[in-house]
C-alpha cells in the first residue's frame, strides 16, 4: 500500500517558481508553501511591486515567485534577455542565489494560448532537472498542467480527477466554481489525495515512470498521450505536473510500493 508522509519541517534552500500567470499560480504557491508549509515567499510580477510574505530572519527556506515576459511558454526559450535580467535582479537586489536555485517552470498546456507542441516537446527534452541540465542555459524543470494549473487543486478533492476531461482552462476554472472547489481548502490531507492522483494518472499513461533526476522521459511520454487523447476527442484529461516538484524538493515522500509508479 502506498504510504504518503508531508514533511513540514524541511529545510530545501532557495526555490524559483517562474509561471505564466500573475494571480492563479502564484496564489496557489502562497498558499502551499505559505500555509501549508509556512515557509518565506516571495513574488516579483508583471505589472506588479515586490512583496514578502511571511518574512523570516536568515531564513534556510526562500520561495521566489517571477513571471516570464509574457504568458507563453515561448518566454522561456534560450536566450532570454528578459530572464537573464530578471535572475540579476533577484541576486543583486534581493540577495537570491538563482545559480544554486532549484527552478521549476509551471506552464498549461492549453492549445489556445500555448500553440508549438514542437517547441514545448524541445523544451520538456531540455528543461528536465531542476537543478542541473548540461548542455542547456540554466537549470530547471518544465512541469507542465493539463488543460490549465487548476487540474491540481482539482486532483486534491475529486478521485479519479484524471477521467474529468476539459478542452481549455477557462472550462475547467468554471467547473471548480460550480463545484465550490478552491485552493484555499487545500490542506494535508487533500494534498495527500494529490499525490495518489497524480500516480493513478502516470500508471494509466503506459505505466510512466518518473525519474527526478532526468524527467524528460516521463514528461514527453505524458505529453505525447495527452496530445494523442486531444486529437482523438478534442479535450486534454485533467492532470497538473505541479506535484513533482514537491515531490523533487523531498516536502512530500512516497513509500511502500512506490516502484511500482516511478522512482524517487
Amino acid at each position: 500500500m502506498m504510504k504518503i508522509s508531508i514533511n513540514k519541517n524541511k529545510s530545501i534552500g532557495k526555490v524559483l517558481y517562474i509561471v505564466e500567470g500573475v494571480k492563479t499560480e502564484p496564489f496557489l504557491l502562497d498558499h502551499i508553501f505559505g500555509k501549508l508549509f509556512d515557509y518565506q515567499i516571495e513574488m516579483s510580477l508583471r505589472g506588479k511591486d515586490y512583496r514578502k510574505y511571511r518574512s523570516k530572519d536568515n531564513p534556510l527556506s526562500r520561495v521566489f515567485v517571477i513571471n516570464t515576459e509574457q504568458s507563453n511558454i515561448k518566454y522561456i526559450n534560450e536566450p532570454n534577455d528578459y530572464l537573464d535580467k530578471l535572475f540579476t535582479e533577484l541576486i543583486t537586489k534581493y540577495s537570491f542565489d538563482v545559480d544554486n536555485a532549484a527552478i521549476y517552470y509551471l506552464f498549461d498546456r492549453d492549445d489556445h494560448s500555448n500553440t508549438d507542441p514542437v517547441l514545448i516537446k524541445q523544451l520538456l527534452s531540455k528543461l528536465k532537472n531542476s537543478r542541473n541540465n548540461p548542455g542547456f542555459d540554466r537549470q530547471g524543470m518544465l512541469l507542465l498542467s493539463y488543460p490549465a494549473i487548476e487540474s491540481f487543486t482539482l486532483s486534491n478533492f475529486t478521485h479519479d480527477s484524471f477521467n474529468n476531461v476539459f478542452d481549455t482552462g477557462k472550462h475547467l476554472k468554471q467547473y471548480l466554481n460550480d463545484n465550490k472547489i478552491n485552493h484555499r481548502k487545500i490542506d494535508d490531507d487533500t494534498l495527500e489525495l494529490a499525490v495518489k492522483e497524480l500516480m493513478s494518472a502516470l500508471k494509466q499513461i503506459n505505466g510512466c515512470k518518473y525519474d527526478l533526476d532526468d524527467l524528460s522521459e516521463c514528461n514527453n511520454e505524458v505529453f505525447d498521450y495527452e496530445e494523442a487523447y486531444k486529437s482523438q476527442n478534442d479535450v486534454y484529461k485533467a492532470l497538473s505536473l505541479l506535484t513533482i516538484s514537491l515531490l523533487d524538493l523531498g516536502l512530500v515522500e512516497i513509500s511502500e510500493g512506490e516502484n511500482e509508479y516511478g522512482t524517487v
